[in-house]
């Protein structure tokens, strides 16, 4: 069924998305964002236009070398090199899945750990952002990175503002080598810096297991998305905290030369910007070569608990996906909503109109331990319209 689908998408793909896409007319606007007029509506378990496959991936494995209790994965980011998904976890501290795809078939594989992090000193722990480029050699080099947040009982742990470089050797099988971790801690030290200045308070949220009678913990802010520019820079998107209702993005200088060198002093922030996504924050972004854009999944977080009749988690399964053209005075673009799934990573297989979602129902510092779940969507995308019956496709 999935194959057929994704067939019927490959070969009446242009008449699809021109009805869809290119019939809107101008983008219209509504609480300070774009979005297209058809918003695309995804669903869990469901695969209709749109989405072409839908694909259990909750594996388990250890969380890292000496603890050997497994967990079941996490999904908190994706990045493609060619024939695999490669994914980030953030319950693993030392580890990368491959999950293999069959962009002929749409067709997904389980997923299989790699250990890359074999010093328990240098693990990544609350993993959230994957992006993978081409280095000088020509082969891919994934970049991980820790959110740099305090960790659930408020603790600044060294290994929470981690990053990590590897390269890829083969493909066939998948081969990590070269590994190098650095601290990005001096990053988040500018960032904050910034929020002082500002007025941006940091976050909090609810923590049952928290010690005291306030257990609305100091988690600081949480970074969850990472992606080259074409320039050459290193943007991060942050899930929390907002400035207001808009998203904080910064903008990273020299991050290749500092792996090279093994000196995080040559990374430097150059800047930081906020972007409307509807009282959303990032929770993964990517450069989108096919419509020349980013692409960014964003989620609203939950904060902290009020009084003690509030539901908590709230389940405010409020997941979008925008486009963006990258020009600071140009606003994010809706074009899809996922009322029932919380997604938390995207990314472009390949050269194809296909893009990938990751979902995570799984967050153990909000009570969701019986509710380990992710999985992955597959969904066409080449574009949106960006008024005056423009598209963003090539």
């Amino acid at each position: 069924m999935v194959a057929r689908l994704w067939r019927m998408l490959r070969f009446f793909g242009v008449l699809w998305i021109s009805a869809v896409w290119v019939g809107t007319g101008k983008a219209a606007t509504e609480g300070g964002i774009r979005y297209t007029r058809q918003v695309a509506e995804i669903r869990f378990g469901v695969v209709e236009p749109p989405v072409v496959a839908q694909h259990d991936i909750t594996v388990r494995a250890p969380v890292s070398n000496q603890q050997l209790e497994e967990k079941a994965l996490e999904c908190s980011g994706l990045a493609w090199v060619p024939g695999h998904l490669l994914i980030t976890s953030d319950r693993h501290e030392h580890i990368v899945f491959d999950c293999p795809i069959d962009l002929e078939n749409m067709t997904l594989g389980d997923p299989v750990s790699h250990v890359v992090v074999r010093n328990e000193q240098q693990l990544l722990e609350d993993a959230e952002a994957i992006t993978a480029i081409r280095d000088r050699d020509g082969r891919p080099a994934v970049y991980m990175m820790s959110s740099l947040s305090n960790d659930p009982l408020e603790r600044p742990l060294p290994k929470r503002r981690h990053m990590l470089r590897f390269e890829i050797s083969g493909v066939s099988p998948l081969t990590p080598q070269r590994p190098v971790v650095l601290s990005a801690a001096t990053l988040r030290d500018t960032i904050n810096g910034y929020f002082k200045t500002v007025g941006i308070d940091p976050y909090r949220t609810f923590n049952p297991q928290a010690p005291g009678p306030d257990q609305n913990t100091y988690r600081w802010g949480n970074v969850e998305g990472m992606s080259f520019t074409p320039d050459g820079s290193l943007l991060l998107g942050m899930r929390n905290p907002l400035c207001g209702q808009s998203a904080l993005f910064v903008v990273v200088q020299g991050v290749p030369e500092a792996f090279d060198a093994a000196d995080p002093a040559k990374m430097r922030i150059e800047d930081l910007f906020v972007l409307d996504l509807g009282d959303r924050g990032v929770s993964d972004l990517c450069w989108d070569p096919l419509t020349q854009g980013y692409l960014i999944a964003a989620a609203r977080s939950s904060g902290p608990r009020l009084n003690k009749d509030q539901p908590f988690p709230p389940n405010t399964l409020d997941s979008a996906l925008f486009w963006w053209s990258g020009r600071k005075g140009e606003p994010a673009i809706l074009f899809a909503r996922l009322p029932d799934m919380k997604v938390e990573a995207l990314c472009r297989l390949g050269s194809t109109r296909f893009i990938a979602l990751g979902t995570d129902e799984g967050d153990v510092s909000e009570g969701r331990v019986l509710q380990q779940q992710s999985v992955i969507a597959i969904m066409y995308f080449a574009g949106v319209d960006i008024g005056d019956n423009r598209q963003r496709t090539p």
